[in-house]
């Protein structure tokens, strides 16, 4: 059993505090993660890419400097990085996180708020070139912005296949100075599930960014204890049962 801290987090706005380096960091450290997921890494920071983040947090970057698109700052190694377009400017950046011969499937993303856009994204997330691969028999997290989740709009399906984060209780973070909805999530197939979760509401994730950061304490578990749960994400057909994690 594997347990860590993540956090997403939608670096929205960044262009506004290209200076911000530092604050961007406070966020981050005070939070202790294992691992983040950045979304929207703007190239806006220029002078402070991508590296000079996971130098000042403390953590390993897998991603790409060139901004626009997600990326991972993480304690435990990341293999098998790859950038995939999920139309109309949004990409999701798939890794495998790897600790003690356990391996954990990452899906790290951005959906557009357009209702049919954002309809044909969550068909291909769902589709055999990613979700429902095969080729993915372990634990699954998938999480970044979301857009706005309303019925009609994939929701329904995104609901049926995965499993959302009961934690935290509650989960607006957007927009920033007065959360009213919950754009940023983080979903899960397999044995692995959240133990706690808060949205960071400080002063300083208020200021540098739209989208509040939110960090969930997560738990990989045996295979016979995930059957035996009630609350065990719905698994289609086409996914092999989990074989570790």
């Amino acid at each position: 059993m594997l347990t860590f801290r993540v956090m997403s987090y939608h670096l929205d706005g960044a262009s506004k505090l290209a200076a911000e380096t530092e604050l961007f960091a406070q966020v981050i450290r005070a939070q202790q993660p294992d691992l983040v997921l950045l979304q929207q890494f703007d190239p806006a920071l220029g002078a402070t890419p991508l590296s000079r983040l996971a130098d000042a947090v403390g953590l390993v970057a897998y991603g790409h400097d060139d901004g626009g698109d997600c990326a991972f700052l993480s304690r435990y190694p990341l293999t098998n990085l790859r950038n995939i377009p999920l139309g109309y400017g949004c990409r999701c950046l798939k890794a495998d996180l790897d600790h003690n011969d356990e391996r954990i499937h990452l899906f790290n993303l951005v959906l557009t708020c357009h209702p049919l856009q954002r309809k044909e994204q969550v068909r291909l997330l769902l589709s055999d070139q990613l979700l429902n691969q095969r080729s993915l028999p372990c634990a699954t997290l998938i999480a970044g912005d979301f857009g706005i989740p309303l019925w009609g709009t994939g929701q329904v399906n995104l609901n049926t296949q995965l499993k959302r984060s009961r934690r935290p209780l509650w989960r607006a973070n957007y927009p920033a100075v007065a959360p009213i909805v919950g754009r940023d999530r983080i979903y899960f197939r397999g044995p692995i599930r959240a133990r706690s979760g808060h949205v960071v509401r400080d002063t300083a994730a208020r200021r540098v960014s739209t989208h509040l950061p939110l960090v969930l304490t997560v738990e990989t578990c045996e295979m016979r204890q995930f059957l035996k749960s009630p609350e065990r994400a719905s698994v289609t057909a086409k996914q092999p049962t989990p074989i570790c994690g």
